[in-house]
């Protein structure tokens, strides 16, 4: 799995921590304009999806399948005081039992994903090594 992880009050949550997948599990929005920005370089992915941990949009390309997940390191409500939060993105492949034991991963699709997301990436985002 490849990662990014940064700073940013770009994608802060505007609806209220209730309506969060959990209290301070934010990226819908990171993961909604992450889809409009890799459309726009012809990568068309799912809409955002939730999950416990944050969100994720999806790629597929031929019979490779990928996550994209958006998510934040937040405390409960501290995306609603318009400071920076700490946040990741991520490529993970989607293998099935077949694809595992056949040993079939994608790596250059992986590549081409986190090759496009770091082009895309606004120059406010404060990146650290994972």
């Amino acid at each position: 799995m490849t990662r990014i992880v940064f700073y940013s009050a770009q994608f802060l949550p505007y609806l209220p921590e209730s309506c969060q997948v959990n209290p301070g599990a934010y990226g819908f929005e990171l993961a909604l304009w992450l889809s409009n920005a890799l459309m726009q370089r012809d990568i068309v992915t799912s809409y955002p999806l939730g999950e416990d941990w944050g969100w994720f949009i999806e790629y597929g390309e031929g019979e490779a399948e990928f996550m994209i997940g958006c998510g934040s390191n937040a405390d409960e409500g501290e995306g609603y005081l318009g400071q920076p939060v700490l946040w990741s993105v991520f490529v993970q492949q989607a293998l099935s039992l077949k694809q595992r034991l056949r040993g079939q991963s994608a790596l250059v699709i992986a590549a081409k994903l986190m090759d496009a997301i770091v082009v895309v990436h606004p120059s406010g985002w404060h990146c650290r090594p994972n």
